[in-house]
């Protein structure tokens, strides 16, 4: 599924003020994998220990905490198997076998049929069957502890099979692609977690029990997760032994056990440039830049009556906000300018779009044309309904540097406008509470980080712009609800073609592009460090060589051929 990456993963770093440095298992401990290092059918190497090194850590095995840091999103991809795999760009949507080994879809787009691998079992022994599939989709999506975004509209499903069953759905879904939840969603055992199925993220699952390609070895609660291969994977056992997470309480002593050699790479999401010149000196370390899966706008509360209602007013604030200064000035040039949410090189993204450069006379213009002058002299323009002046709250997280530095830039910057802010940091449970409850007009504007990530895993970012009661509930920072896009945004899993699809998701951008609910900033590119002298197969994908978005590093490395 998609959860709250870009959001919740930051408010889970506010553990981080705990500084506390995370016992790991021991490389010479008694208790060492029980996997010999022998020969994959390909003459590959099988053994080492990979080490992960994280920042936010994952506090509990129960499904609450399935995806809400990389840490628990990757844990998911090794314990459990979805029903298809991540696509690699640029295959975004091509179908990848998992579970489900193929598919047919009726005429009608009503029902799909799935098939699934014959040979898979849970670590425990037991096999996994359609059972395990339909009781994953009746309590998992359903319960109270799962996001609302991932209940699939199906009306029924009906067993054929131990490998076969049927998804009956309330309106056609058409089967030209995989949707976004076939990925991110961990299949679950009927027979482990039944007993809870009123609710089953209240299970404590602490042995980790799934069918995926490693079985958990040992976890403690924000410190560590010990993994070994599952050497009865119906896909053939991963290459690697063991694969470690160990949780580091500062950017400063994670990046320095890189180096050592104590992990042999780190989640990149907190990596900033000012570090690029140290790590490119650091033995046995490459660096890959290359995109990342955040995205940092200006939230404009429109729930809360004011000038910022004026679409005018959010349009002048974008022409003003020099972009190029705040890539050299706060990113060292390691980011770019977006227009839209959706992943740049998909066929997603449109590309007629307005860029809103940096003009501010353009943004005088707008805003001369719309009557907002300086009625009293003071360099700030008035309201011409309040005669107030145009001093907006802006907030950010403190924990955040890049960010309160972006923000202290745009408030020199809208100066040169006639527009006042007023810059405030509050710690990382206050911004949350108070920006995602718009309704409560607690906040004005607020820098915000849109997340996403190539189609379809990325699929879920369009509910952030739904209107509130038409999907988009607490997703959506700005109250913003224009009643053609919600439109737009639930036809997209019903459109019969590409063709269709993208005529829904450009029209959709164009919508957010003029209506400029969220004022677009940075996205920042992804610095990803990791170790050379053990590995090979290092895959690069969305946010760095292990993300949320990317298990294939761990699937696919292996020892050094010596």
């Amino acid at each position: 599924m998609r959860t709250k990456k870009g959001l919740l993963s930051l408010l889970v770093v506010t553990l981080l003020a705990l500084s506390l440095l995370a016992a790991c298992p021991s490389r010479t401990t008694e208790e060492a994998s029980p996997l010999s290092q022998t020969l994959s059918e390909e003459g590959i190497e099988y053994g080492g220990r990979l080490v992960v090194g994280f920042m936010a850590p994952k506090e509990t095995m129960q499904l609450t905490d399935v995806g809400y840091t990389s840490w628990s999103c990757l844990t998911t991809q090794l314990l459990y198997d979805p029903l298809a795999h991540y696509p690699l760009p640029p295959d975004y949507y091509e179908f990848h076998p998992r579970l489900v080994q193929s598919y047919e879809v009726s005429e009608d787009g009503l029902t799909w049929t799935l098939h699934i691998i014959e040979n898979a079992k849970w670590h425990d022994g037991e096999p996994v069957t359609s059972e395990d599939i339909k009781f994953t989709c009746e309590y998992l999506f359903t319960c109270p502890g799962w996001e609302p975004e991932e209940k699939a509209n199906f009306d029924r499903i009906e067993i054929i099979d131990d490998s076969t069953l049927n998804f009956v759905f309330t309106k056609p879904t058409e089967g030209w692609y995989v949707p976004g939840w076939w990925l991110w969603n961990p299949v679950i055992p009927k027979h482990i977690f039944e007993p809870y199925k009123d609710d089953v993220t209240q299970y404590p699952n602490e042995e980790g029990i799934g069918c995926g390609p490693f079985k958990l070895r040992e976890f403690k609660s924000g410190e560590y997760s010990w993994f070994v291969a599952n050497d009865d994977y119906w896909g053939g056992r991963p290459y690697l032994d063991e694969v470690v997470f160990k949780y580091y309480g500062s950017l400063d002593t994670m990046l320095m056990a890189l180096r050592s050699g104590e992990i042999d790479v780190c989640d990149s999401a907190l990596v900033p440039p000012t570090n690029m010149e140290d790590l490119e000196t650091a033995l046995n370390v490459e660096i890959e830049v290359g995109p990342g899966n955040h995205r940092y706008s200006l939230s404009c509360n429109l729930h809360k009556e004011g000038p910022l209602q004026d679409k005018n007013v959010r349009h002048a604030i974008q022409y003003g906000i020099d972009r190029d200064r705040i890539i050299e000035m706060v990113y060292l040039g390691y980011a770019e300018k977006f227009d839209s949410w959706s992943w740049e090189g998909s066929p997603d993204h449109s590309p007629n779009l307005p860029q809103y450069e940096y003009n501010p006379d353009k943004a005088n213009e707008i805003l001369d044309e719309a009557g907002y002058v300086d009625t009293d002299g003071n360099g700030i323009r008035n309201d011409q309904a309040t005669a107030q002046d145009l001093v907006f709250e802006l907030v950010a997280p403190a924990e955040e540097i890049n960010l309160t530095k972006t923000c202290t830039l745009i408030a020199e910057m809208l100066l040169d406008i006639g527009v006042s802010i007023d810059f405030q940091t509050v710690d990382y449970d206050t911004f949350y509470a108070t920006v995602y409850s718009p309704a409560d007009d607690a906040y004005e504007i607020a820098i915000t980080d849109t997340g996403g990530g190539p189609p379809p895993i990325g699929d879920w970012i369009w509910i952030e712009a739904m209107g509130w009661g038409s999907g988009g509930d607490w997703w959506n920072p700005s109250y913003y609800d224009n009643p053609r896009y919600n439109e737009l945004a639930s036809l997209l899993s019903e459109a019969p073609d590409m063709a269709t699809r993208l005529e829904h998701v450009y029209e959709m951008q164009e919508i957010m592009s003029e209506d400029l609910p969220y004022i677009y900033l940075v996205k920042p590119k992804c610095i990803s460090p990791y170790r050379t002298d053990k590995f090979e197969g290092w895959t690069n994908s969305a946010g760095g060589m292990v993300s949320d978005m990317n298990p294939w590093s761990i699937l696919n490395l292996h020892l050094k051929a010596q």
